[in-house]
């Protein structure tokens, strides 16, 4: 509660919450800083007379606050609680954010950027609503002209994945769902902004960023290492995981949950030439700024699909997209089979199943219509992983959970067996010092004997 500060043989007024708003007016050109040079310099005798005058303002001052501040008292006293019920309700109503403002929202799927102009605009898929930047996703200026035989102003423009029928696409490379696709030379989906930061991932046509390549990259970093950001666990040793590209930083995590995260940075247009346009660091080397502004970009464009998932479109025009997408469907069928043959190693390496995300849903999604118990199963899982690295942990905080009991346990094990060792070692440094003492003893006597002689 905030009370005007008065004389304290007057009562205190609280404020009404119409005079906060005064909070948000602008400034005036009263509250500028003072600058010397704009006005007149003074003479000694006005600074004198300043000086004799200095009590007087002073008193005059204290009285003219009194006299206002018990003027605002009286203001204060005839406020009326319904207006002011009112005026806090107004204020809220105008906070309030309609959900249907996301659709205007665009913002690119790939670099979560929201700028667009002429040279690299934003665009929507017709079909999935997805929206991604013409550069980012390899567009070329044929794919996204105007179109006379339409009834659109330009012609209607879709994904990948919806131009060839497929709804849902699974990642090979990481666990999530969501953001915009590009098929493999054999057939599989990556996400875009997974193929563009994984090392060792290649493009056939690198103009238009298509037929991307797994064959190229390492069969040992399926799996290896652990996403430190997977809010699943089951899934986070599935597809490859990335480090931080800061120097001997052991931070892992995958492509899309460092995006979620804000975590993916680009090179600028000078640095593109000599360095990798692409990188990504932790949490702790991140610029938070920078982290905190990709973040809300991607909050943003999921609330704009949630949206288009609930709302969807006009009938009509539903129609008149799916004609469209039938044509793009055709059209790119026949261009996967005048496709040559993708060059696949002849030699296949061994690749664990539980490295694929799609495989262990299916697992898992079998274990559960087969009547299995999977919540204790995972829930014994997620204990086991928390009591593997136990024993080189020397603190945790006291809680009631595995891992502390576990913890403890084990601590105790440590203790009793460092005491062992401390008994030990203290046996052993008696009977070194008793023979420090005999080899100090004959040192003596044969510096003695060497001095007699």
């Amino acid at each position: 509660i905030v009370l005007v500060e008065r004389d304290p043989n007057k009562r205190k007024v609280k404020p009404a919450q119409a005079l906060f708003d005064f909070d948000d007016l602008g400034e005036s050109s009263d509250d500028s800083d003072f600058r010397i040079e704009d006005h007149c310099e003074e003479s000694d005798d006005d600074s004198i007379d300043s000086d004799d005058n200095a009590r007087e303002s002073v008193s005059s001052e204290d009285s003219v606050e009194s006299s206002d501040l018990s003027e605002l008292g009286d203001a204060v006293e005839n406020i009326k609680p319904e207006e002011n019920v009112n005026s806090l309700s107004e204020t809220q109503n105008k906070k309030q954010f309609d959900p249907r403002d996301a659709l205007k929202i665009m913002i690119c799927s790939v670099c979560l950027g929201e700028r667009s102009d002429a040279t690299n605009e934003i665009i929507e898929c017709d079909s999935c609503g997805v929206t991604v930047h013409e550069g980012c996703y390899g567009v070329q200026d044929c794919d996204s002209v105007c179109s006379t035989d339409s009834p659109c102003p330009t012609t209607p423009w879709f994904c990948d994945a919806c131009k060839a029928g497929i709804e849902v696409p699974h990642c090979e490379l990481c666990p999530n769902f969501g953001g915009i696709f590009k098929e493999t030379d054999v057939g599989k989906w990556v996400h875009l902004v997974c193929a563009l930061y994984m090392p060792g991932v290649a493009f056939a046509e690198v103009d238009r960023l298509s037929s991307v390549t797994l064959f190229e990259m390492s069969y040992t970093k399926w799996g290896a290492k652990s996403c430190s950001l997977c809010q699943d666990q089951r899934f986070a040793r599935t597809g490859v995981a990335i480090g931080c590209d800061a120097g001997m930083c052991k931070t892992y995590f995958h492509v899309t949950c460092g995006q979620k995260e804000g975590l993916l940075s680009e090179a600028h247009s000078e640095e593109v030439d000599q360095a990798d346009p692409f990188y990504a660091h932790c949490k702790l080397h991140s610029d938070k700024t920078l982290m905190r502004k990709r973040r809300r970009n991607w909050l943003a464009l999921q609330m704009r699909s949630d949206q288009i998932s609930k709302h969807g479109r006009d009938e009509s025009e539903l129609q008149r997209i799916r004609r469209r997408l039938n044509k793009y469907r055709t059209k790119y069928a026949n261009t996967r089979l005048g496709k040559p043959q993708p060059w696949v190693p002849t030699q296949k390496m061994a690749r664990l199943l539980t490295t694929s995300a799609s495989a262990c849903r299916k697992l898992w999604r079998k274990a559960e219509l087969s009547g299995a118990d999977t919540r204790s199963w995972e829930m014994r899982q997620a204990q086991v992983e928390a009591l593997s690295d136990v024993h080189r942990r020397w603190h945790i905080q006291p809680a009631f959970s595995v891992e502390f009991i576990g913890y403890y346990l084990d601590r105790n094990v440590r203790v009793s067996s460092m005491r062992k060792q401390l008994a030990e070692l203290l046996e052993e440094n008696s009977k070194l010092l008793d023979e420090q003492g005999v080899i100090e003893e004959k040192r003596d006597e044969v510096i003695i004997s060497q001095i007699v002689y």
